[in-house]
């Protein structure tokens, strides 16, 4: 009987095609592997993201235009310090409409007047919490102006705006947390504003959750229901457009009693100290 016998080439082309079968296994499996990888990744990265998007929501939808105002503050939005820890009682606004405001008939914003014989210095500042500048004119003068409303030869006032644009709305969950803060523990108001203010000079936006951090640690308020409801979003729009309709068009804009600060050209602090000058001679 004749025995069969296999060519070296048929043997050789047979071990080849077996591990060309193994490989295109192997690179099935490594694909399956990646695919499977990929998926988890992309899960991830969209849990991330979620997470980042509570973290820093912005109320991002339109802000209310009507809701209520804090207690103390004024007709234009702004709150009066009359010294470092006590605010000056409001105009008892109520409810608001930020779309119900029409252009002052003067020429200077609202409240913008000269001095009246035996009255102290007024200093008006518009400020945006997301304004470099504003963060600066904080670090370097909010020291001196409390030394000057605790001495009672100023009184001061903020109007805080949102005029720059933010992925958060920074500017208006900032505002909205000063009026929390003028509404809960108005003592706090001034060190709050200043010190969120300047922190822009070294960080970027503040989280809700760290705007709440900082009144309750530094401050010993809690004022994070307020902030997270977003309670005076609707005050915070209510007092930029009082500001778009008198002119303001950037900040921070400083008046010291009828004198625009920027105009004027001079250090603040020679501006200011020269009003406080006249004042006290009259006494």
């Amino acid at each position: 009987m004749a025995r069969s016998s296999e060519s070296p080439r048929s043997a050789n082309a047979r071990e080849q095609a077996r591990k060309m079968q193994q490989e295109q296994e192997r690179k099935q499996k490594l694909t399956s592997v990646l695919l499977r990888v990929g998926v988890v990744v992309v899960a991830l990265a969209v849990i991330v993201g979620l997470v980042l998007f509570v973290v820093n929501r912005d109320d991002s939808g339109a802000a209310p235009s009507e809701g209520p105002a804090p207690a103390a503050a004024n007709e234009q939005g702004g709150f009066v310090l009359t010294s470092s820890t006590e605010l000056a009682e409001g105009d008892e606004l109520g409810q608001i409409d930020a779309s119900d405001i029409e252009d002052p008939e003067s020429e200077m914003p609202p409240g913008v007047t000269e001095r009246e014989a035996g009255e102290v210095p007024h200093i008006i500042i518009y400020s945006d919490a997301y304004c470099i500048h504003c963060a600066n004119f904080e670090a370097e003068h909010s020291a001196q102006m409390d030394e000057w409303l605790d001495e009672g030869l100023i009184t001061l006032e903020y109007r805080s705006v949102s005029y720059l644009s933010s992925s958060t709305n920074y500017p208006a969950r900032a505002a909205n947390s000063f009026a929390c803060m003028a509404e809960e523990s108005p003592e706090n108001y001034s060190s709050y504003v200043a010190q969120v203010t300047a922190n822009r000079v070294n960080n970027d936006e503040m989280s809700n959750d760290q705007l709440t951090q900082l009144a309750s640690e530094t401050y010993s308020t809690d004022i994070g229901e307020c902030i997270e409801d977003g309670t005076y979003r609707a005050f915070a729009s209510y007092t930029t457009r009082h500001a778009q309709a008198a002119g303001i068009e950037g900040t921070p804009s400083v008046y010291v009693d009828e004198v625009s600060w920027a105009d004027s050209e001079r250090p603040f602090r020679e501006l200011v100290e020269e009003h406080i000058e006249e004042y006290q001679a009259e006494g």
